[in-house]
């Protein structure tokens, strides 16, 4: 519970900057990823697939980056933070609602472009119930 409660708090505060200024700040997002961390592993839950699932995203997620699509390093360090957050058996559930999520955030505010860390922040909430169930 506490995890969930952490994630959701770093979440919010990600996603409030990325959209009011387009930019995830490395002085939050390092230090939150190191805190989850460690509270994963005083909670026994830090395993290998966590790893993985980390590692998988930082793959993908470079391509936008590689092909300069207006995504960036802080998007790869949250993205990163989420996939801890979710661990490997929820990525995909991640990977896809992010981007649908981000779409319906694109469509409702008629903008083409807008910061991706809401999306993932309600994709990774969404995914983590989901593998909870």
């Amino acid at each position: 519970m506490i995890i969930l409660v952490y994630f959701i708090i770093i979440a919010f505060i990600i996603s409030y900057i990325d959209s009011k200024k387009r930019i995830i700040p490395d002085k939050i997002i390092i230090p939150a990823f190191v805190g989850l961390l460690i509270l994963k592993w005083l909670d026994a839950s830090l395993s290998l697939n966590d790893a993985i699932a980390v590692i998988l995203i930082l793959v993908i997620f470079l391509v936008p980056i590689i092909l300069n699509m207006a995504f960036g390093g802080g998007d790869l360090r949250f993205g990163a933070f989420c996939a801890l957050f979710v661990g490997l058996g929820s990525i995909g559930y991640f990977i896809m609602l992010s981007g649908i999520i981000h779409l319906l955030i694109l469509g409702i505010l008629k903008k083409k472009s807008y910061g991706f860390a809401p999306a993932m922040s309600a994709a990774a909430i969404i995914s983590y119930f989901i593998g909870k169930l």
